[in-house]
């Protein structure tokens, strides 16, 4: 009788420990990203200047929680990658707001290019939503991340490794 215990407890305990849900593996870290300004100018329906007066934001989500700061030079290079996990190649969602008179504006748009010439970002982006041509007050680009990558800052300096999603 000892030994049929024994075994039912054993495969009572096996059953229980092979149910239990374990930590499952973190998902890569996927970097968000915010560019403000007090003004931006849109010069045609896929081209919009923004100037750098301060860092970029970018930040993590759950549960990573980290957060670094990005130069113009460095953020405009995420699209000069030509990997086939860049922002060249596939181009991030971004929604870019505004204040005009009393109200927020809002536009979603997908991020084609960037350029920064030492002053300013010049983004290109597909034309889907209306975004009125000539200038704009209080400005955000909030930038997601296209793909699963993992972002190092350290000194200054960027480094990135991605995965497939």
């Amino acid at each position: 009788m000892k030994s049929i215990t024994s075994k039912l407890s054993i495969i009572i305990l096996s059953l229980f420990v092979s149910t239990f849900p374990f930590a499952e593996d973190k998902p890569a870290e996927e970097w968000l990203f915010v560019h403000t300004g007090e003004e931006a100018q849109v010069t045609n329906n896929t081209t919009i200047v923004m100037p750098v007066t301060r860092d970029i934001f970018a930040f993590t989500d759950r549960p990573y929680r980290k957060h670094a700061y990005m130069t113009g030079e460095q953020f405009a290079s995420l699209w000069a990658d030509s990997g086939s996990d860049s922002f060249k190649t596939d181009p991030p969602n971004a929604v870019l707001t505004w204040v005009e008179a009393e109200d927020v504006k809002e536009a979603e748009v997908v991020i084609t290019g960037a350029s920064f010439d030492g002053n300013s970002i010049t983004y290109n982006r597909k034309y889907s939503a209306i975004v009125p041509v000539g200038t704009l007050n209080s400005v955000s680009l909030f930038v997601d991340s296209s793909r699963s990558c993992t972002w190092k800052f350290r000194n200054g300096k960027r480094t990135k490794k991605c995965k497939r999603r």
